[in-house]
């Protein structure tokens, strides 16, 4: 009998490249995202439900070009100064103080209640220090961190609730930016740039006051920074870099996204190969009107010449997610279309998710839904509820918003996607996250999870993937006996999982003058830079800001989980134990793997022979030990 030693195969892998709407009836929405006073820096509310000017609807397919281009260099750019603030009278509240969402108050209230008699769920993963987790192959590990821009630096004297924070990583660069200011520093975080505001560096800029609801992007094809912001809820103000060093020159432009009297809302932006494409929510008078999408021809604007501008609705599917490509220095960036875009689904219920597809968009092509949304719920097995205000140590309970999704990033012919719900690990409700890996193609689930653990509260993930298929998430995390911190977690190729990384606790409780439950964002970044190899993540934190109006920081720090970049390895797998009949063997390599298609299989059998298939069939000539 003979007696074989599994122990390595593969030699080789090859590369291949990867390859009309209606609008819905007007519930009731009378929640408003921001609360914002004035300063020096005059940062204002949003308006609402205020004639703008007699500005018409904008009708599906219609081409239009953007303001613009409006050249700027950051030097040149006044700057931010902090002080302190008057509250007397110039403190402005946007309705109850809550996000606006598709759906009624009361139906929004009514859940909240809800979600708090969810059954318990043995399909939640504890990443808790000291939970049993998997051993990970490539362990993430922290890299620099520095703090960021807070709430006595974003307003120019002024100061606003909530941060909104979301990043852009470069190969030398990162910028943050929050509601309503940025800043730029260099990968070993040194600023480069003093904190600037939104309202200044737009300055000129036709329909770019009033801004809020910021947008950082990386566009890894073309080496652009781009930023974007909502202009009082009618326009959409963008720039972007004349190089990739942001802290020269820069083209902006504008262009209108409603009409007289409708609210655009939650605006994200996701880079395509022939576009910026651009995803928010239309708001009517205090009700959700549709969800819309904009194509920004990039070309142009990088050119510095005024850019055509396509829209259309999504009809009730709320809250579309342009995703954002990367992997153009690995060789897997998509080339031309379609451009997909993740959407809330139809029906608003933390579980189907919607996938639209636009191609040629500049050439008639409209966007088209897939006819399935995928349903998380089943493919996690867990029932998302809806997220509940979460409890801090010092008391005053945080808002955790909704479960929309907060970013679609796009990566080796995958859409990857998270979001917040709540859910019942063992003991009760609290705030869990959710992820999805979705084939847009079909549209299917590929991967999903939900991280969550008794008595914890974690809210406002993002996440990213390496070019090796490492995803890292951040996130912030609060309890009844601790206060509102930095934390992330990272899940190797191979599906293990960490436990969670402290990034930056929390320096007290978190207070601020819009009262309990207190705003804590809508969104926080985590982004991967060209490199394909090292994440960065843009977070919020309570700090002692030595005010009581806002106690809101944000921390930047990167991870790595020592994937090179390139072209990741091949994974040889052999399944053991070979199927042996007296001295022939089958053995099978089919189930390695790597992150394009195989195009060589390369085995020995330590007899002096060899086959180049991936499941072959040897017969030896004598019994003996073989290393295979």
């Amino acid at each position: 009998m003979s007696r074989i030693k599994p122990w390595a195969v593969i030699l080789a892998a090859g590369l291949l490249p990867i390859a009309c709407t209606t609008t819905n009836p007007e519930p009731v929405a009378g929640a408003r995202p921001e609360i914002i006073f004035d300063g020096i820096g005059g940062i204002w509310q949003p308006a609402m439900d205020i004639p703008r000017s007699d500005r018409p609807s904008i009708p599906d397919g219609q081409r239009y070009l953007a303001a613009g281009p409006y050249e700027i260099n950051i030097q040149d750019v006044p700057r931010a100064e902090p002080g302190t603030p008057n509250l007397n009278g110039l403190e402005m509240r946007r309705g109850g103080g809550r996000i606006e969402s598709p759906l009624f108050d009361e139906q929004m209230e009514k859940l909240r209640n809800d979600a708090r008699f969810l059954r318990a769920s043995p399909f939640i993963q504890d990443i808790s220090a000291g939970a049993s987790v998997s051993p990970s192959l490539a362990p993430a590990t922290a890299g620099i961190g520095f703090p960021a821009i807070d709430y006595t630096q974003c307003c120019g004297g002024g100061g606003n609730v909530p941060p909104d924070a979301e990043l852009a990583a470069g190969p030398n660069h990162v910028i943050a930016v929050v509601n309503v200011a940025f800043q730029i520093f260099n990968t070993n975080g040194v600023s480069q740039a003093p904190v600037h505001t939104f309202a200044n560096f737009f300055n000129g800029v036709p329909g770019c006051t009033g801004v809020f609801d910021p947008n950082a992007n990386y566009d890894e094809a073309a080496n652009r920074f781009i930023l974007g912001v909502d202009g009082d809820g009618g326009s959409y103000c963008i720039a972007v870099s004349q190089t990739a060093d942001p802290t020269g020159a820069w083209y902006r432009y504008s262009f209108q996204t409603a009409s007289s009297r409708d609210f655009f809302d939650y605006p994200h932006a996701g880079v395509g190969d022939d576009a910026i494409y651009l995803g928010a929510n239309i708001f009517g008078i205090r009700r959700f009107k549709e969800g819309r999408v904009w194509a920004i021809d990039k070309f142009d604007m990088y050119a510095g010449t005024a850019p055509t501008v396509v829209s259309f609705g999504t009809g009730s599917d709320s809250t579309p997610q342009p995703m954002n490509l990367h992997g153009f220095n690995q060789g897997t960036w998509p080339s031309g279309g379609p451009h997909y875009i993740l959407t809330d689904g139809a029906s608003f219920n933390g579980a189907s998710y919607g996938v639209w597809s636009w191609s040629n968009p500049f050439s008639g092509g409209v966007p088209v839904k897939k006819p399935t949304e995928v349903n998380l719920n089943a493919a996690t097995g867990v029932t998302a509820g809806m997220p509940v205000d979460a409890p801090q140590a010092g008391g005053g309970n945080l808002q955790a918003n909704d479960f929309r999704g907060q970013d679609a990033e796009f990566r080796n012919g995958h859409i990857w996607m998270s979001h917040a719900m709540s859910c019942n690990p063992d003991s009760g409700t609290v705030n869990c996250l959710r992820w999805a890996e979705i084939d847009p193609a079909g549209p299917s689930v590929v991967n999903a999870g939900v991280y969550g653990s008794n008595g914890q509260f974690r809210s406002f993930p993002d996440l990213a993937v390496d070019s090796c298929g490492n995803m890292m998430m951040g996130y912030s995390k609060t309890s009844a006996s601790t206060n509102p911190g930095v934390f992330a977690v990272g899940r190797d190729s191979s599906g293990a999982v960490q436990s969670e990384i402290t990034v930056k606790n929390a320096e007290g409780v978190y207070v601020a003058f819009d009262g309990a439950p207190y705003r804590w964002g809508d969104y926080t970044e985590m982004t991967i830079a060209p490199n394909g190899s090292t994440f960065w993540y843009l977070g919020e934190y309570s700090k002692n800001t030595g005010t009581n109006n806002g106690k809101w920081g944000t921390w930047i720090s990167s991870f790595t989980f020592g994937c090179d970049g390139g072209n990741a390895p091949p994974v040889a797998v052999i399944a053991t134990p070979p199927d042996c009949t007296l001295l022939s063997c089958n053995f099978v390599g089919s189930n390695s793997t790597d992150d394009n298609a195989i195009e060589t299989f390369a085995w020995t059998f330590g007899d002096g022979n060899s086959r180049a298939i991936a499941d072959p069939q040897h017969s030896y000539a004598v019994e003996g030990t073989y290393d295979v």
